[in-house]
């Protein structure tokens, strides 16, 4: 059968945009992000990070909320018991050898 040349023409167009559909959507998309983005919140944003950078100085960091998240929920066992196989400290109370995950005894 004989393709006629307006279902030729068809298929032709058609092919073209299955590829190039994409590539001009995503081009579009990111040209619609580039205008919504908020230049100003960059802008100071940069200047932060430079001021910061220019100072020297560290975050801050608050000692009390840092022992809050370390000691707070579940407290850690004190006592360590020696894997048999490889001598690594484990907690008490674990199954496995961090190290050589050997089973451990109770």
């Amino acid at each position: 059968m004989a393709i006629g040349q307006l279902e030729l023409a068809l298929r032709v167009v058609s092919g073209l945009f299955v590829i190039l559909a994409p590539t001009v959507m995503f081009l579009a998309l990111w040209r619609g992000l580039e205008a919504m983005r908020d230049d100003e919140l960059i802008e100071r944003a940069q200047q932060r990070a430079e001021a910061m950078e220019q100072s020297g100085s560290e975050w801050d960091v608050d000692a009390a909320a840092v022992a809050a998240t370390v000691t707070g929920g579940d407290p850690v066992p004190d006592e360590m018991v020696a894997c048999p196989s490889c001598g690594r400290e484990n907690r008490a109370g674990v199954t496995y050898c961090r190290q050589c995950l050997c089973e451990l005894d109770d």
